[in-house]
């Protein structure tokens, strides 16, 4: 089993390995992925594959694709790659597919957020918990993560803005 999860982690991470270096987060939105649904727009972000594929592997992309709007914190790629392999270990057991799903939804909230106007907000997440947002200068802050890149609004009124660290429930 525990061969499986490492294999799995290898191939989820390998579409972010072979990536050119980064610079600084992900690409901005074009007008084109603006119009698309989030989901669509999370699959072509060359930045957010691990993100993109967990989700699938939870199996929370039909909610994505049909609810929302929903304002999208996701953990880049260099997010995912410093995150203890133990911990990537447990999430990708499939036994543990509630676990990965309730940590994923904890970086998705409801409704649409205008990351220009905010200063200090508390929001609640489609995982339950809450997570504040904060503003220092031009730096947007969701807990300890710092938002690396921000996103338009898309075309169902949500919005992917790339985050630089995965977010743990009760720990932000």
């Amino acid at each position: 089993m525990k061969t499986t999860s490492i294999l799995a982690l290898a191939a989820i991470l390998a579409g972010g390995a072979i990536l050119a270096p980064s610079t600084g987060g992900a690409p901005e939105l074009t007008r084109q992925q603006q119009a698309k649904g989030v989901m669509a727009t999370l699959e072509g972000e060359p930045e957010l594959t691990t993100f993109t594929r967990l989700i699938h592997l939870s199996g929370m992309a039909e909610t994505l694709r049909t609810g929302g709007p929903y304002t999208i914190i996701a953990p880049n790629d260099a997010a995912f790659r410093t995150m203890p392999g133990a911990d990537m270990d447990l999430l990708l057991e499939p036994e543990n597919r509630d676990l990965l799903a309730q940590r994923l939804s904890y970086h998705i909230i409801p409704g649409t957020i205008d990351l220009k106007n905010v200063s200090t907000e508390d929001r609640t997440t489609l995982q339950g918990s809450r997570v504040v947002l904060h503003r220092e200068g031009k730096t947007v802050w969701v807990g300890r993560g710092e938002i690396v890149k921000q996103g338009a609004e898309l075309g169902d009124g949500g919005s992917i803005h790339a985050i630089n660290m995965v977010l743990e429930p009760d720990q932000e």
